[in-house]
């Protein structure tokens, strides 16, 4: 009785009940699946942990036995998720060339929160419960287990890599074969309205693609319906990849139209095993790898159009992190419409594929492709030109009849939405065709139908005026980002379309400056019927699009002949105000050291005052947080694959994505400015913007890349979120056309005008 008493009561209920709270939390909402081995086992820690807290409470005898039971019930748990997580690092770096900055640091961080929340109280309950004491057998049961260990993370190195399915060669020298099997005088005429490669049917081939067995799979436009042109899929195979593209030469001749072809050479296969559950949604790389169950397969470009790399979501309370595929997805779509019961949710019986993969172009030249993007891309004035070009055309091409911007596409299907429209969005593609775009008559037409639709959302309080959209929904509370972009817009294109929208600026500004607190900061949020500011955390994002609203008003309203605006010395005083803020309160904390928030639009906003406010504090808050991104930049030295170079992420596993590296481009482009008005070096930020920019035109829809994009909508000049999810937005296009030009000018590979 004496040594119970002198066990702890209410640190050990406390503690345990924490334990026991986080592990049921985690246990119930971490798995995307309702029943997973992490969930049971993650269960089974937080009863084990609850009795020990309850028994503590209690003051039961019995918490002794229920407090040792508990630290080997944790440190258990703590080895499977060590193993776990051990394996699928040694898989997934494997497979991906590398984990990457991004996933090691997260399985290091689950792993470091694991240990905390196990160890310190397991050690504690073993060494109060009697302690540990080894023994003979005890020691040479560790021995082998760690032999076992390293074997099983050798084997989980093995599995990951595919068995060749061809012989030795390059893909240079697979090229080679595949343009002499498309002998472009053997086919037929193709029509002058022919459909895109686009296809959802998967190949059939005569076996099971496997090694030491030569297959090729092409996609190309052949006779249909009353002989009109339509995609096709055919596999051909042999013991030799020579046979195979004498088989496709063959094959083709026969039946292809000239034009597009799109070809695979399956180049490697690898069956699928269970790993653990989050890493088995990523087994398949998206864009490199296709998929086979059987002899039916469909290939990595089809896997990407169809968008089957963004389809889990791994923690449910954060729907945002999207990525990997789902068997049954795959396994239906490989089955077709025959199949007669729910598509399998296991991943056994899959298998991975590796292509080389190629197309011709219109003119039937032959192109290497990864990733569906071309491997020849370079960044030089011509190219950089035609990228802008294709964006402005997209964007021009995207204005409806009721002057917004198409907000979604598919490029696949052609099919648009405006699902989730946002005004902001409409606001920043107006302002960069305003900013960038060559054909300027074209250009005001565009900029005063977006304008117009902007300018109908207003929701007025007295002189003063919010935007808010839909137009028909009821709204008291309005946020201040939408007004504070928009003014941008509007006050950007002025010198474009005239003076006709100057009472809006003039009502929306007023309204910025009435969000302004007396230490330079904003409100997020007006009651628009009352007219009071709402009084809340600085917003992200609008705070930056304030400043440079304002800033610009200030600009404006030095010319004494421009009238009806509020008064040039308020303004200036508030921009003042505002900088100060930014540059000494905004984020003033311990970790701006080591990290910032997305603050682009400051450095805009300083680019934009320039001429007519300097704010040295201002500006070296823009170059600090520039300097911040630059860490986060890929490079030659980040071990990640050549397509993604440039790119703003963690590596090979979380594809770049397009809108982060655009906007690191356009705030650099503003740094580069900034530090040219200093007259410093500027060699640092030429390199990292020319990484940049060269990552863009790599990821931008182009005649080569768009072999299936939809005929019915131009995509070329467009991007989506990243190469593996091919959905375009409208801000996709426009942070990249922003950055493309705004970089350009500063490199000397775009004209300034």
């Amino acid at each position: 009785m004496g040594e119970t008493r002198s066990l702890p009561r209410w640190s050990l209920a406390f503690t345990s009940g924490l334990v026991a709270l986080v592990c049921g939390w985690a246990a119930t909402v971490l798995p995307w699946r309702e029943w997973t081995v992490f969930s049971a086992l993650t269960t089974v820690v937080a009863l084990v942990h609850a009795a020990t807290a309850v028994a503590a409470l209690l003051g039961h005898p019995g918490r002794r036995l229920l407090w040792r039971l508990q630290a080997i019930v944790a440190l258990t748990y703590l080895a499977y998720l060590t193993w776990n997580l051990l394996t699928s690092a040694v898989y997934i770096a494997e497979l991906y060339g590398g984990l990457g900055k991004g996933v090691a640091v997260s399985l290091g961080l689950v792993w470091t929160i694991v240990v905390f929340f196990t160890v310190p109280l397991s050690a504690w309950g073993l060494a109060v419960t009697g302690g540990v004491r080894p023994t003979r057998p005890g020691k040479v049961a560790a021995v082998g287990l760690t032999l076992l260990a390293g074997f099983g993370l050798v084997r989980a190195r093995q599995a990951a890599a595919a068995e060749p399915a061809v012989g030795p060669g390059d893909t240079a020298r697979l090229q080679e074969l595949v343009r002499g099997a498309i002998v472009p005088g053997e086919l037929r005429p193709l029509p002058a309205d022919a459909p895109s490669l686009m296809t959802e049917d998967p190949a059939t081939c005569p076996e099971a693609p496997a090694p030491g067995r030569a297959t090729i799979v092409a996609t190309f436009l052949a006779p249909g319906i009353a002989d009109r042109p339509e995609p096709v899929t055919r596999c051909v195979q042999a013991p030799t990849i020579e046979a195979a593209a004498s088989m496709l030469r063959t094959t083709l001749a026969a039946e292809a139209f000239a034009g597009r072809v799109k070809v695979d050479v399956i180049t490697g296969v690898r069956a699928l095993r269970p790993v653990v559950p989050v890493v088995d949604s990523m087994l398949l790389r998206p864009g490199l790898d296709g998929v086979c169950e059987g002899a039916r397969c469909l290939m990595p470009w089809q896997l990407v159009a169809l968008d089957q790399f963004t389809v889990t979501t791994p923690i449910p309370v954060i729907p945002e992190l999207r990525f990997g595929f789902e068997p049954a997805r795959i396994r239906a779509m490989l089955e077709g419409p025959t199949r007669t019961a729910p598509a399998s949710p296991a991943i056994d019986g899959l298998v991975r594929i590796e292509t080389a993969s190629f197309v011709t172009d219109g003119a039937g030249e032959l192109h290497a492709l990864r990733r569906m993007r071309r491997t020849d891309t370079r960044l030089d004035a011509p190219s950089l030109a035609h990228g802008l070009a294709g964006a402005e055309d997209y964007i021009v091409g995207a204005l409806g009849q009721d002057g917004r911007f198409e907000y979604n596409l598919d490029p696949f299907s052609g099919r648009p939405s405006y699902r989730g429209f946002s005004l902001a969005r409409q606001a920043g593609t107006t302002l960069v065709v305003c900013e960038l775009a060559r054909d300027q008559e074209r250009a005001r037409e565009v900029a005063t139908a977006a304008l117009s639709m902007l300018a109908g959302t207003q929701r007025r309080h007295g002189e003063m005026s919010a935007l808010h959209y839909p137009r028909e929904q009821k709204v008291r509370e309005i946020p201040l980002g939408n007004t504070a972009l928009s003014a941008i817009a509007f006050l950007s294109c002025r010198d474009l379309v005239g003076d006709r929208f100057d009472a809006d600026i003039a009502r929306m500004t007023r309204f910025l400056l009435h969000m302004q607190r007396p230490d330079g900061s904003f409100h997020p949020l007006i009651d628009i019927e009352t007219g009071e500011p709402i009084p809340g955390p600085d917003p992200l994002y609008a705070v930056g699009q304030a400043v440079f609203a304002l800033s610009l008003l200030e600009e404006l309203t030095a010319d004494p002949q421009v009238v009806g605006f509020a008064e040039h010395g308020t303004v200036r005083e508030a921009v003042e105000r505002a900088m100060d803020y930014i540059a000494r309160d905004y984020w003033n904390l311990f970790a701006s050291d080591f990290f910032f928030m997305e603050e682009n639009w400051h450095c805009l906003a300083a680019r934009a005052s320039l001429g007519h406010h300097r704010h040295a504090a201002y500006e070296q808050f823009c170059l600090d947080y520039v300097e911040y991104k630059k860490r986060l930049i890929l490079d030659e030295t980040s071990r990640v694959d050549d397509e993604l170079v440039g790119g703003y992420g963690f590596g090979n596993v979380l594809l770049p994505h397009n809108t982060g590296s655009a906007g690191f481009g356009e705030a650099l482009a503003a740094a580069m400015a900034i530090r040219r008005a200093r007259e410093a070096p500027l060699a640092d930020d030429e390199t990292f913007m020319r990484l940049a920019l060269g990552f863009l035109l790599r990821h931008q829809w182009d005649d080569v890349s768009c072999f299936a994009c939809s005929a019915d909508r131009p995509i070329e000049g467009a991007f989506g979120e990243h190469m593996a999810s091919p959905v375009i937005r409208i801000d996709y296009v426009q942070h990249a056309m922003a950055a493309m030009g705004h970089g350009g000018r500063m490199l000397g590979l775009v004209d300034e005008e």
